[in-house]
């Protein structure tokens, strides 16, 4: 009798919470076709597509949850948890846990101050809407100090493989020497957003501090600059890296009411280090000390928008630029339309004769 009536406790527990909690959500889908030229001079055609399922909680001012699902669309999907975190506020502080975004340092594109993800986006794709999108499972504090700053100290668990433990119970866990630990200081000086922070990396036995400045004079400006250092320099065989990133943005109203708008953007990476010499070879990966990009986009109304952005290699002369619409015909409902070009021979980063040299790519997004 007693098991009965916990069993009746538990299922109605089960049918009154998804009542009593507030969750909203929604899926983003981006379904593209692609031509492109390959090097050896074939045309391909592509069916590609990404989405995103995306759960929120809404019912409380001090906690809020968040699950998201990405997934990667062509003959077969791959599934991604990209967000699955909740963050708390507490009398004096906010902490976050669980696998979420972090905003480093200023810039884009290029951030030299993004200790946590990189100088450079893992996924440089120049037809997305967000180039910064990485996701880290961390636990972090925010601890407001006045009205412009803060200090977060955040800790990085280092990644782990659910499958390979499911697989094999005996396969041991990631090390606490591999996590990463540090944080950042927020404030404005003379009306100047300045930023600090440091990062410890477990896994490659780096210290690597930085420091971002972010104001406007005429334009937005911003400036980062951060460096790597070796633990153990002697024995890894590890050098100092360093890299500055720098940026400026100006947006212009050219009508009154402000519906059509001009957008320019560009931003640079300097990592001296690196070649500054272009490779005669066929070594196409090479990583050279000056990077750019260039962007600009303008929104003859509220509905359309026309951009160009680039990559630019100035060590070798060669550039990846693409140019795109974006027309949002009905509510959620958006066309896309990119042409794209890589400018350059064959040996350089980018170029007409390697894979992708030219190419078209036409979709929609929806969002609902």
């Amino acid at each position: 009798m007693v098991k009965r009536a916990a069993l009746l406790i538990v299922m109605l527990c089960c049918v009154c919470v998804p009542a009593l909690a507030e969750i909203s959500s929604s899926v983003k889908l981006t379904l593209l076709n692609t031509l492109a030229t390959m090097d050896d001079e074939t045309v391909s055609l592509t069916g590609f597509g990404t989405g995103r399922l995306t759960f929120k909680s809404s019912e409380s001012r001090n906690v809020k949850g968040q699950l998201s699902i990405d997934t990667r669309i062509g003959d077969t999907a791959t599934l991604d948890l990209s967000r699955a975190f909740v963050k708390a506020r507490f009398p004096g502080f906010r902490i976050t846990i669980g696998k979420d975004t972090v905003a480093w340092g200023e810039g884009v594109f290029y951030n030299a101050g993004d200790v946590i993800f990189g100088a450079v986006p893992q996924t440089a794709d120049l037809t997305a809407e967000i180039f910064r999108d990485d996701a880290v499972w961390l636990t972090s504090v925010y601890i407001p100090l006045g009205a412009y700053s803060f200090v977060e100290p955040i800790l990085l668990a280092p990644g782990l493989n659910i499958s390979t433990l499911a697989l094999n119970p005996d396969a041991s866990p990631p090390s606490l020497g591999d996590a990463a630990c540090g944080g950042r200081f927020v404030t404005k000086v003379a009306g100047i957003k300045t930023e600090g922070g440091y990062l410890y990396r477990g896994e490659e036995r780096t210290h690597n501090p930085y420091i971002s400045l972010q104001g406007h004079l005429l334009f937005d400006l911003h400036l980062s600059c951060s460096v790597s250092v070796p633990h153990y320099p002697e024995s890894s065989g590890g050098r100092v890296d360093p890299a500055v990133s720098f940026g400026l943005f100006h947006l212009e109203n050219l009508s009154h009411a402000g519906s059509e708008r001009i957008s320019f953007r560009i931003e640079g990476l300097f990592r001296p280090l690196e070649d500054w010499a272009a490779h005669d070879g066929g070594n196409t990966d090479a990583v050279y000390a000056v990077m750019l990009y260039p962007e600009i986009a303008w929104a003859p109304d509220g509905s359309l928008t026309l951009l160009c952005r680039s990559v630019v290699s100035p060590v070798d002369c060669s550039a990846l630029v693409v140019a795109g619409v974006n027309w949002n015909v009905y509510e959620g409902l958006k066309l896309l339309g990119y042409v794209s070009v890589q400018m350059g021979e064959k040996k350089d980063l980018y170029g007409t004769g390697k894979d992708g040299g030219l190419g078209l790519a036409a979709g929609v997004q929806y969002i609902f």
